[in-house]
């Protein structure tokens, strides 16, 4: 048993360690470390007790880490990248000079799979990406240098990828997560959308990002369109595409479903047991055409608007449908429509009706109000316009707004001297007879004939998802694809495929959590809940030269989180 002795050497006092022990039968010591003086002694204590501490992010970034490994996903970008005849460079031993591309020791999978994990959990620039990565985990997980991961680092790895190889790794990764999730694909939704770009008009050398339509009102800006194709339990994407920004919907349309028709086909898949559900502004009769030849069923909308005659038949028939929590009214026929029988089916939708009655009030509203500002005008005499140039502005504000024309009763008259007068009255008949049979009105065409009604109702509400998963990438917080920093076509490309990735395993995060735990919350809730998960590094000193002793640890968290990082697969 060791003890601390005192001694005394030419009048000054020193601490020791000594041992007890027998040698040659007799008893003895040994001295195990001489201490010095009181000072020295308190000065190695003191030493001693020095303790550095480290708190870092590491629930998300490991949760996703695990999962992407358990898909194989480096590997997948890795072997696709080789296969197209470029080479990944591998990770290089330490102190190996880097060779002029800078890839910092890692692959273009890793580095594409650090983007898409950025992009899931903290949106930012590739610029802003080491800063906030420096606040995770991240540098220990992959084994690398953040302060290396410039932007310049992410354009170089990026480059080396070419846009052809995007759909093989894709298919590769949804057929692992096929297999591993067991996610069922017998009814699959098709939506595209568009986001905005900062990409300036004078950059010609996108050809992508163009002005169109833009679903968020940005009509200023350059845009770039995105096709996705998921599934409709737990809203997967198995498929997406980029396309110009000038480019309608249903103009898209057509090679989309030529794209995703062959990637289900490259994956084993029964088309005759599928069904594709889109909304209608994907549908024209040429694109009607196409999906009866490509031996896929479905379930589409078309515009209540250009069946009049098959809507007022239907209204005085409607019968209640029972759904999964609410009763429906709708009413089913079968109808030559575009040169082939169809199943439709005449839906009225409480929400829409009610939500569209609420917006032809408040263009009403905002109409009276700009068209009283423009009485007034006329009415002081101070117009210099001509009446065909205003006649032209009213038409141009009702223009767009639905059904306004039919409630609001405008008139320009002449007055003496060349003075014109406006008046205008709101017709309340007309919006009873709109809401009473126009409002809310739903048509549905089908190819299901067997299926019942309510589930056709059903598939047609899956829409809801895919239009989801947009509202999830443009959350300006989590898997955020907007803004794109990047000013070529191929980097676009690259940069919506991280995107996708990064949603895609967030997505299977959740569905793990909710078939292991039953985790009650949405996506970006169980992000921020991982997110609180802290690990600790603990850094001490051993009070002698050498390297210090460090441990890791989690930060105490709740049995909840301990429960769901365990179901995670992140080690505690």
């Amino acid at each position: 048993m060791a003890s601390l002795q005192r001694v005394r050497v030419r009048g000054h006092s020193y601490w020791r360690i000594v041992e007890s022990r027998r040698v040659g039968g007799k008893p003895g010591i040994r001295v195990v470390a001489y201490l010095g003086k009181a000072d020295d002694l308190l000065a190695r204590l003191r030493a001693a007790e020095a303790v550095e501490i480290r708190s870092l992010s590491h629930g998300a970034v490991a949760a996703l880490f695990c999962l992407a490994r358990e898909l194989d996903v480096v590997g997948t970008i890795d072997r696709q990248l080789k296969a197209a005849g470029r080479r990944s460079r591998k990770r290089l031993p330490p102190g190996t000079r880097l060779p002029p591309l800078r890839n910092d020791g890692l692959s273009v999978g890793e580095s594409l799979l650090l983007a898409s994990l950025g992009r899931a959990c903290h949106a930012t620039s590739k610029r802003g990406f080491a800063s906030w990565a420096k606040t995770t985990t991240l540098g220990d997980l992959f084994g690398v240098d953040l302060e290396r991961l410039t932007s310049q680092h992410f354009w170089d790895q990026m480059e080396q990828l070419p846009v052809e190889t995007i759909a093989p790794i894709e298919r590769e990764i949804v057929s692992c997560l096929l297999e591993r999730f067991e996610v069922p694909l017998e009814t699959l939704l098709y939506d595209a959308t568009n986001f905005f770009t900062f990409i300036a008009s004078t950059n010609k050398r996108p050809e992508l990002p163009a002005r169109g339509h833009n679903k968020q009102k940005r009509h200023d800006l350059r845009q770039l369109g995105v096709a996705l194709l998921c599934t409709r339990q737990d809203a997967v994407p198995i498929w997406h595409e980029v396309y110009g920004g000038q480019v309608p919907d249903a103009k898209s349309f057509p090679g989309a479903l030529t794209a995703f028709r062959q990637r289900l086909v490259q994956m084993d898949q029964n088309l005759d047991s599928l069904t594709l559900v889109y909304d209608k502004g994907n549908v024209s009769r040429a694109n009607q055409d196409r999906v009866e030849t490509s031996r896929l069923h479905y379930v589409a909308s078309v515009s209540a608007s250009s069946q009049r005659a098959l809507v007022a038949e239907a209204n005085p028939k409607m019968q209640p449908v029972s759904l999964d929590d609410e009763q429906v009214l709708a009413y089913r026929t079968r109808r030559t429509l575009w040169g082939a029988e169809r199943t439709v089916v005449v839906l009225l939708s409480q929400r829409l009706r009610e939500g569209q009655k609420r917006g032809i009030l408040q263009h009403l509203a905002s109409t009276e109000r700009w068209l009283a500002r423009l009485a007034e005008t006329l009415k002081r005499g101070k117009q210099r316009r001509s009446r065909s140039r205003i006649r032209h502005d009213i038409e141009a504000r009702l223009r767009g707004r639905q059904h306004l024309r039919k409630v609001l009763k405008i008139e320009l008259s002449s007055l003496a001297g060349g003075r014109l007068a406006l008046s205008y009255a709101f017709d309340e008949a007309a919006l009873v007879a709109l809401d009473r049979d126009s409002l809310g009105r739903i048509v549905l065409i089908s190819d299901r004939h067997d299926w019942p009604t309510a589930d056709i109702i059903r598939a047609y509400r899956g829409q809801a998802v895919v239009e989801a998963v947009f509202a999830h990438l443009k959350d300006p917080v989590h898997v955020a694809l907007r803004p794109q920093f990047h000013w070529t076509d191929q980097k676009l490309h690259i940069h919506v495929f991280t995107c996708v990735l990064g949603y895609l395993l967030t997505r299977l995060l959740h569905m793990r959590a909710k078939q292991t735990i039953g985790y009650p919350n949405g996506m970006e809730r169980l992000l921020d809940d991982l997110e609180a998960v802290r690990r600790v590094t603990l850094v001490r000193s051993t009070g002698h030269r050498g390297r210090p002793r460090v441990s890791t640890q989690l930060e105490e968290c709740s049995p909840e989180l301990k429960s769901l990082l365990a179901s995670l697969g992140v080690n505690t």
